[in-house]
């Protein structure tokens, strides 16, 4: 397996581990009415949500995966969200404002590196270069069910 495989294994498992608190003792009824899904991220079409900003992203019951891919200078205004948000970054490198220790700080993040974002903290991303950025949020982004765009994200066009 290579490095990027093993990395977005461990961001699938990480995501399960967030809801280990929420299990529920599986019994064979619910096992077998659990809907298992398969998704293949290169066969998925990705969307334009902003000007260099496209996304590919699935949900199962508790979490999420996104893979964006942003063009140098791509932005993603400040926004925040109720989900936990752990972000590896697969390719490129991304300047990022959060607040840590109560501070509003910038971040970079590069290639191989992993950002965790606690849920209700706010960020914002800057692509210094072509970046794939993996993402994982839990729980599901109920604001990205819609067909409508979050408003921070209208704001990135």
């Amino acid at each position: 397996m290579n490095f990027k495989t093993i990395i977005a294994a461990m961001a699938v498992t990480a995501m399960f581990a967030v809801n280990k608190a929420n299990a529920q003792v599986n019994t064979i009824d619910s096992v077998a009415t659990s809907k298992v899904q398969h998704f293949n991220f290169d066969e998925m079409e990705s969307e334009t949500i902003g000007e260099g900003i496209k996304r590919k992203w699935f949900h199962g019951e508790k979490g999420q995966m996104t893979i964006f891919d942003l063009e140098k200078g791509a932005h993603i205004p400040w926004h925040k969200h109720p989900n936990e948000q752990i972000t590896y970054i697969m390719s490129g490198k991304v300047k990022i404002k959060t607040i840590i220790d109560g501070k509003e700080q910038f971040v970079e993040v590069g290639a191989g590196e992993v950002i965790v974002f606690p849920e209700n903290v706010p960020h914002e991303f800057w692509a210094l270069e072509k970046t794939v950025d993996l993402d994982v949020h839990v729980p599901v982004r109920q604001d990205w069910l819609s067909k409508e765009l979050p408003e921070y994200l209208k704001k990135s066009k």
